[in-house]
Formats: structure tokens, sequence, C-alpha cells
């Protein structure tokens, strides 16, 4: 990749090259206990720094702190994501799959995953 071109990524905060967010979303849904994945936001800080963020939602009496550990994993040992912020909370287990983003999230934005 070019000097600009790995400059405008990270002026624009844009996901690091080679990373699909969708994908990287749809993956994080897969690990065992989570819910849902959402508010997911992954960007370069600087040319071998990236950085994600994201709100994971994990069954109701699931090990949240053992999620948190297995996300953390994946995303360094796969996509060499060190660097994140893992909101983490339980579902309530009468909330519809429709209603959990609102539930927990006043305002979501972006893409909802859950497991396939």
């Amino acid at each position: 990749m070019s000097l600009l071109g790995a400059s405008g990524r990270i002026l624009l905060e844009a996901a690091p090259a080679g990373v699909d967010p969708d994908a990287l979303g749809a993956e994080l849904a897969c690990t065992p206990g989570v819910v849902e994945v959402h508010d997911l936001h992954v960007w370069q800080v600087t040319s071998s720094y990236p950085a994600l963020s994201a709100h994971i939602l994990v069954q109701p009496g699931g090990d949240c702190h053992a999620v948190r550990r297995a996300v953390e994993h994946l995303l360094h040992e796969r996509h060499h994501i060190d660097h994140t912020t893992l909101q983490v909370d339980h579902t309530d287990e009468h909330e519809t799959p429709a209603a959990i983003s609102t539930a927990h999230c006043a305002d979501p934005h972006g893409a909802t995953y859950r497991p396939a």
C-alpha cells in the first residue's frame, strides 16, 4: 500500500487494510456464549496499530469475562488486533431477538451481528 493510501486510512479512521468489518462482526458473533455484537468499530490508529470497539451481548447466565477473553484472543490471534474496548453485557432471558439491541443501547448504530 502506498504511503498516501496508508495515511488516508489513518486520517479517515478506516478499517485496516484486509479487514472486512462485516465479516469480522459475523465472526465475533459466532464466539460461544455471544448472542449479539453491535456498535462495532474497527480502525487504524497508526500504520501498525489497529483498534476495535464493540458492544457484545452474552446469553443470560453466561460467563461474560470468559466471553471477553475469548473475543480478545480471537482478535489477537486471527486479526492482530490488540487494542480493544469491549462493552460486555448479559441479555435478559425474556428479551426477544428484535428487542435485544435497543434494550442495551439507547441508540445502537451500524450493523447487528448474531450467531448464524
